[in-house]
């Protein structure tokens, strides 16, 4: 006697495999947390400046991360740099093919800013930042 599977059953057969694998690789390889430590929140673009992993820990890698809003893609993903100064904080990308800057403000009643190749491209709230530089 020879049985068939419909393709609705070989379908959700095929859907509980890949439900199986899926779960094992996110048991080999668990994420790891995203401590953000800067945002801006502009009107074209939002910036996330974060660590992953233990924020504390000197390996822990400062990197930026820029949504665009009009696209409505994550573009840059990479390294950062932090240079702190008496005004703040610039935030600015180790890898890509343009230099992107992020200024966050010391004073909370000033906005955020980001500069693409030396040019300030947006502005926003400032929706967390370090303490005080005082650089």
């Amino acid at each position: 006697m020879k049985m068939s599977l419909s393709p609705k059953q070989s379908g959700l057969g095929s859907a509980l495999m890949a439900g199986a694998i899926v779960g094992l690789a996110v048991i080999a390889h668990p994420g790891r947390a995203e401590f953000s430590i800067a945002y801006c929140d502009g009107a074209a673009f939002a910036t996330n400046i974060y660590r992953a992993g233990d924020p504390e820990s000197p390996s822990s890698d400062l990197t930026m991360r820029i949504f665009s809003r009009a696209d409505g893609v994550v573009f840059l993903n990479t390294l950062a740099n932090r240079a702190p100064n008496p005004e703040g904080y610039a935030y600015s990308n180790i890898y890509g093919e343009n230099q992107w800057e992020l200024f966050i403000p010391n004073s909370e009643s000033l906005q955020c800013t980001l500069s693409r190749d030396g040019t300030v491209i947006d502005n926003g709230t400032v929706t967390m930042r370090e303490l005080p530089s005082g650089d």
